[in-house]
């Protein structure tokens, strides 16, 4: 029998679990869905289907919920499917929780040991036809496109059998998904990272070894035209301090943030290693070269409490709020090799580009902001960003106090070639709603609210990425056909 989840922040409110599945085939509009609207919106998420075996809960450690949003001639239909995975499957079965939190082997059911911890919880995309579930600590897991039903992870012909991206870059000029795998070799094991490059029909044809200094929580990387860094953040996962009575999971203070540079094309043995300042970053919004230097935006902070420090101590959000800032490298590490400066300090979580530029220049940044949640992780970031980093204008739109709304993505209209020509979209859960909302704005006019809103009639919990897929895109056409949306 089913046993009721405890207390906990991550558990209650916007973020209280649903468990069901479900098909809806005409969701109610209001408004009007632009003509030109046309693909299909995926989000992924955390929904446990049982309480955790430690009695403490985080929230990216639920088993991974995937909806999908088909839009087209005005209408939108909706289905949710959780990801099945083998830990799901076999913890269904059982009927309760056999995994420890984040796949810890310490605290896990002796039933699954050696069995994959794979939540596939975190980010949903469409390359080489084919539609995948991420997690950063295991491989991709492959869904219908339609359907959403689970067909198994997806290996390459057995060349990426450990860890796969949560945020591989599609590099849209090329049709390539350039992906990294962290942690190959288990929390235990030698810190190493693997780089592949998959080509536009999803076939690898490269991969590197990469060593790292320590087992770091690896949540994206940059990609340009000619380079990629991998950030080292002081985030690691460590089962000896585990062990030691301390927490698996956490922030080394006085650790250095670490950069590994490496030409796009190169080999491990080109990488470069830089030194910086402690710095939290689990997302950028874009990347691209100017005048020889590398320009990262990012959403980070001087740390996180995300996660405690190694002697268990956990900071605010207040204390570690994330602003968007400019990373700006230089790759051949002469004079100063890395400057920072600040774009815009709103408490910000997911920046998103126009994302058929990404590896380009590109200015307009689509985000979910906090404006008066006191934890706009655990209480919902209430608001929703478009800010403009040549001419720094913000273009917002408040929701109203309480309300929780996901991270904001742009939508191309059919037949859109420049940046921003097109809509953004959000999931929005109002308080103390039973019903959540998809809100769809004109991309460059935030402020004037939504053009259009699907209703959804249950609660849509908090989860994490979302992807729109224009239907005259070749990624749709590859996935889910040249028919309907």
């Amino acid at each position: 029998m089913a046993q009721a989840f405890f207390d906990h922040p991550y558990l209650s409110g916007h973020h209280q679990p649903v468990r069901f599945e479900a098909t809806a085939p005409d969701l109610i509009v209001e408004g009007e869905i632009p003509d030109d609207l046309v693909g299909v919106f995926y989000r992924n998420g955390p929904e446990p289907l049982y309480p955790t075996r430690e009695g403490e809960y985080h929230w990216f450690d639920g088993d991974g919920m995937v909806y999908a949003f088909h839009i087209e001639g005005g209408r939108a239909s909706m289905i949710n499917r959780w990801v099945r995975t083998e830990k799901f499957e076999l913890e269904k079965a059982a009927g309760h929780r056999l995994f420890g939190m984040f796949g810890n082997p310490m605290t896990a059911d002796p039933s699954v040991a050696g069995k994959r911890y794979n939540t596939a919880n975190t980010n949903i995309i469409v390359h080489g036809g084919k539609l995948l579930a991420l997690m950063e600590g295991a491989p991709a897991v492959e869904l219908d496109p339609h359907t959403l039903e689970t067909l198994g992870e997806e290996h390459y012909g057995g060349i990426i059998t450990t860890t796969f991206s949560a945020h591989p870059k599609v590099d849209h000029k090329t049709g390539e998904l350039i992906n990294l795998g962290a942690g190959i070799n288990g929390p235990m094991g030698a810190p190493q990272i693997r780089y592949d490059v998959i080509d536009a029909a999803g076939k690898v044809r490269k991969t590197e070894l990469i060593d790292m200094p320590h087992n770091a929580l690896m949540h994206t990387f940059f990609l340009t035209e000619n380079w990629v860094v991998f950030p080292v953040i002081p985030i690691d996962a460590d089962l000896g301090r585990f062990m030691k009575g301390g927490p698996m999971t956490a922030w080394v203070n006085k650790r250095p943030t670490k950069f590994a540079v490496m030409p796009r094309e190169g080999l491990a043995s080109d990488v470069r290693w830089f030194d910086y300042e402690p710095r939290h970053m689990f997302h950028e919004l874009n990347v691209w070269e100017q005048d020889g230097k590398i320009i990262a935006d990012v959403a980070a902070a001087n740390g996180t409490a995300l996660f405690p420090d190694e002697t268990g101590v956990k900071q605010t959000h207040g204390d570690t709020q994330q602003s968007l800032r400019r990373w700006t490298i230089d790759p051949s590490g002469e004079g100063t090799w890395f400057k920072e400066e600040t774009l815009n300090d709103r408490d910000i979580q997911f920046p998103r580009p126009d994302d058929r530029f990404v590896t380009r220049a590109s200015r307009h940044s689509f985000a979910n902001i906090n404006l008066n949640s006191r934890d706009g992780r655990a209480e919902g970031m209430d608001a929703v960003l478009r800010f403009d980093t040549v001419s720094g204008k913000e273009d917002y739109y408040h929701f109203g106090k309480g309300t929780s709304c996901g991270e904001l993505i742009f939508a191309p209209r059919i037949g859109a070639t420049d940046e921003g020509d097109g809509y953004a979209m959000t999931l929005v859960h109002r308080a103390g709603a039973a019903t959540s909302e998809l809100a769809i704005f004109a991309a460059l006019d935030i402020a004037a609210g939504p053009l259009a809103t699907i209703h959804v009639p249950f609660r849509v919990p908090s989860g994490f990425h979302c992807n729109f897929y224009a239907a005259d895109s070749m990624l749709y056409r590859q996935a889910l056909g040249e028919g309907r949306a």
